[in-house]
C-alpha cells in the first residue's frame, strides 16, 4: 500500500477545515455557480512550500477540476455523490491532490541522488514527438490546453517529472528482481488463485463464411482435418495463427464472453460441438491445457511459464512500489514542507454534511491526518503551538477549530511514451 506522508502546519481562524462548522462550506459561493471548467474557482495562494518551492493552491484546484470533467462530476450533487462513494470529503480530496504534488516536487528535488537526471533536450524531444501529432502549430496549442496545460512550459514541467518517475521506478525494480528462492515462495503463495485457468486455441472465420466454418468444425470432429492444419489453412486471426491460434490462459487475457462461455464447457483436448458466434466472426475452439494447482509447489515447473511472469511482474511491481515509497518518505523526513489550510471558497468544497455525519466526517479527516504522522518540522510544530493557542484564545468568541492537511490519491499526470499494448489475438480479446 502506498504510503503518504507530509508535514502539517495548523492555523486556527473562521471555519475548521475539518468542517466543524458546515455552514462554512463553499456550496453557495458564486463559483459553484458556475459552468465548471479547468479554471473555476482559482482563488490565488500557495497550497504548500517544499524545501522553499511553492506549489500554488490553483494548481491543486485545476486538477481537482479537471479530475470531476473527466469523470463527468461536474455538478455539484454528482460530486457529492462521488465523494460519499469514496468515504471522501472536499477537505481528504485537496489534501490528497495536494499530497501528490508534493510527491512529485521530492522527486523532481531529489531523483537525481540516485543517479536519475533529464535534459531539457529529452524533454523537448518528447513535446516535438507529441506535437507532429497535429497538423498546425494552433491544433497543437489548443490540445494541449484541453489537457491541462496552458502553456509548453507547463507541459514540460509534467514531462520532467514523468520521465524521472519512469526512470526511478526503473531503478527500483531492477533493485528487486527476484531470484528463483523468493518466486518459487510467491507461487506457493498465489498459484492456487490460477487454478481451473484453461489455455486454448482458436480458428476464426468471417462472419460470411458460416457455411466454410461448420464443414472444417464437422472434418475436425471426424479426425479428417487435423485442427492444426485447419488454423493454417482457414484461420483469420493472424495475431494467432502462426502459433496454432493459441490466444493463451484466460487467466491472464479478456476474452469476449461468447468464447469464454464456450470454455467454460469444455475439458483439456476437447473442441467445441458447434461453432461460436462473436462480434469477430465463427469461432472452432479446442482447451489444450487446464492448470490445477497441486497442494505444495516444490519446484517452479510444476506452474506454467506464463503464470510465473505474471507473479514475478506483480511482486517486482509491488515491492519496487515499497521501496520507492520508503525512499520517498525519506526525502519527506529529511525536507521542509509547509502544508496551508485549504481556501474556503474553491469548487469542489461543497456541503457534505447532508452526506456524513459531523463524526464521520472527523473520523475521515482524521484518519488522513493520522496518516501524516511524524513528518512535522520544528518549524511547523511552532506554527502548531502559535495556532492552538491562538484558537484558545478565540474559541470563546467564534469558535474556530484547529485544522490539519491531509493527503491520497494522485490526479493524472502525463504519460511518458506508454509502453504499446502487448499485441493480442484480435478475435478473442474483448
Amino acid at each position: 500500500m502506498k504510503n503518504r506522508f507530509t508535514k502539517v502546519a495548523v492555523a486556527a481562524a473562521g471555519c475548521a477545515l475539518m468542517f466543524a462548522i458546515t455552514g462554512c462550506s463553499g456550496t453557495d459561493d458564486a463559483a459553484n455557480s458556475e459552468i465548471l471548467e479547468s479554471d473555476t474557482g482559482l482563488t490565488g495562494g500557495v497550497a504548500a512550500t517544499v524545501n522553499g518551492v511553492d506549489i500554488e493552491e490553483d494548481k491543486v484546484t485545476r486538477a481537482i477540476n479537471n479530475m470531476r470533467l473527466s469523470y463527468n462530476y461536474a455538478e455539484d450533487e454528482d460530486w457529492k455523490e462521488y465523494l460519499k462513494g469514496q468515504n471522501e470529503t472536499p477537505q481528504s480530496i485537496r489534501d490528497e491532490t495536494l499530497g501528490t504534488l508534493i510527491d512529485q516536487q521530492l522527486i523532481l528535488q531529489f531523483a537525481d541522488q540516485r543517479g536519475v537526471t533529464t535534459t531539457d533536450e529529452e524533454i523537448q524531444s518528447y513535446v516535438d514527438k507529441m506535437a507532429e501529432n497535429y497538423t498546425t502549430p494552433e491544433k497543437w496549442d489548443e490540445a494541449r490546453k484541453e489537457g491541462g496545460f496552458e502553456t509548453d512550459d507547463d507541459y514540460k514541467e509534467a514531462l520532467r517529472y514523468s520521465i524521472l518517475q519512469q526512470k526511478l521506478q526503473e531503478g527500483f525494480e531492477e533493485a528487486v528482481q527476484l531470484d528463483d528462492d523468493a518466486l518459487l515462495a510467491k507461487a506457493q503463495e498465489s498459484a492456487a488463485s490460477y487454478s481451473g485457468s484453461k489455455r486454448s486455441s482458436h480458428i476464426l472465420f468471417n462472419t460470411e463464411d458460416k457455411e466454410t466454418a461448420q464443414d472444417v468444425l464437422t472434418r475436425i470432429q471426424t479426425g479428417e482435418l487435423p485442427f492444426e492444419d485447419a488454423v493454417q489453412q482457414y484461420s483469420q486471426d493472424e495475431g494467432s495463427k502462426e502459433n496454432g491460434g493459441d490466444v493463451g490462459w484466460d487467466r491472464l487475457n479478456s476474452f469476449v464472453t461468447e468464447y469464454t462461455d464456450a470454455l467454460s464447457g469444455l475439458n483439456e483436448g476437447e473442441v467445441t460441438k458447434e461453432l461460436v458466434e462473436s462480434k469477430y466472426g465463427w469461432h472452432i475452439i479446442m482447451v489444450t491445457d487446464v492448470f490445477e494447482a497441486p497442494e505444495t509447489i516444490e519446484s517452479l515447473d510444476q506452474v506454467p511459464s506464463e503464470f510465473l511472469e505474471e507473479i514475478r511482474t506483480t511482486a517486482s511491481q509491488t515491492d519496487s512500489q515499497d521501496a520507492m515509497d520508503d525512499w520517498l518518505l525519506e526525502m519527506k523526513q529529511a525536507s521542509d514542507v509547509t502544508i496551508n489550510k485549504m481556501p474556503e471558497n474553491v469548487p469542489y468544497n461543497v456541503d457534505m454534511s447532508g452526506e456524513y455525519t459531523q463524526e464521520e466526517m472527523d473520523e475521515i479527516n482524521k484518519k488522513a491526518e493520522d496518516e501524516l504522522a511524524g513528518t512535522v518540522t520544528e518549524e511547523e510544530e511552532t506554527l502548531a503551538a502559535e495556532g492552538e493557542a491562538d484558537a484558545a484564545a478565540d474559541a470563546a468568541g467564534d469558535g474556530a477549530d484547529v485544522a490539519a492537511a491531509e493527503t491520497a490519491p494522485a490526479p493524472e499526470t502525463t504519460e511518458v511514451e506508454p509502453e504499446a499494448a502487448e499485441t493480442q489475438p484480435e478475435a478473442a480479446q474483448e
